[in-house]
């Protein structure tokens, strides 16, 4: 039964990453062999999710940056305080936007004479 359950978690782990970005393939990965070796419950998670929300776990694993910890508190989040993960992965989003050297769309403008929304 041990046996099943790990070479179940394997699968689950592997199949989490055809999700993953290809730069970050090879961390993600790793990182999910990780849980499935030490949190199995995580895993079945993680893969409810993938099965119903890709994108969801895509961000997920984008924000937990290859860290196992930080992947299971930000999956916490994410189900009991829906509304602060939100905020979290807009402002993660934005972060990334700027760093990159692109522009924000969302935002309020002060025109001097009135402000402009976007």
């Amino acid at each position: 039964m041990n046996t099943y359950l790990k070479v179940l978690s394997l699968s689950i782990a592997l199949t989490g990453s055809v999700y993953l970005p290809s730069v970050n393939a090879a961390n993600s990965t790793e990182m999910l062999i990780t849980i499935a070796e030490s949190n199995p419950v995580l895993v079945e998670q993680l893969n409810d999710i993938a099965l119903n929300d890709a994108a969801l776990l895509n961000q997920l694993l984008k924000m937990a940056d290859s860290k196992p910890d930080q992947l299971e508190r930000l999956l916490n989040l994410a189900e009991s305080d829906p509304e602060t993960f939100e905020r979290l992965i807009i402002i993660y989003n934005a972060e990334a936007t700027l760093e990159e050297g692109g522009v924000l769309t969302q935002g309020i403008i002060d025109d001097d004479g009135g402000i402009i929304q976007t």
